[in-house]
């Protein structure tokens, strides 16, 4: 009777690959787009406004002022979470029709992470000067004096 011939070398070496390939998304991490309930429940609210830095426009992805600006369209446990982007009118135009170097306004939730969840980017018109960024700081009580 014919007995084919397994090589444990090959059979190891299989194996190998399969639990690499099996184990991979466990290995390399979550993805750094991926944002959770708790990640929007914990975010504070932002708005600022400055010239678009870079545009991923496969991921939807903007950098205005260094934050990372996600634009979404998700429902997380039965919550919508859109970004609406607008003209200077505020008319909705597509996220293809902005560009480095152009003037926007954001709004939206900072995570923790510092990446902010957009809920608006607007584009400024031509004659509209970029607002500073507006930090949100805690104000602090005035000492009263004895006297």
């Amino acid at each position: 009777m014919f007995k084919p011939h397994i090589s444990h070398k090959g059979t190891g070496i299989f194996f190998i690959f399969f639990l690499i390939i099996l184990l991979w998304p466990l290995v390399s991490g979550a993805s750094p787009e991926l944002i959770s309930d708790r990640d929007l429940d914990a975010a504070d609210p932002i708005e600022f406004s400055s010239r678009i830095m870079e545009i991923d426009y496969g991921k939807a992805v903007l950098v205005v002022a260094e934050y990372t600006v996600l634009t979404v369209d998700l429902i997380i446990e039965d919550k919508q979470y859109t970004t609406r982007v607008t003209g200077p009118q505020g008319k909705v135009i597509s996220f293809d029709s902005l560009h480095t170097g152009q003037k926007v306004l954001v709004r939206g939730l900072k995570l923790a992470d510092g990446r902010v969840v957009a809920s608006m980017v607007q584009q400024f018109g031509a004659g509209h000067p970029v607002q500073r960024l507006k930090r949100f700081v805690k104000p602090t009580p005035l000492n009263k004096s004895t006297d």
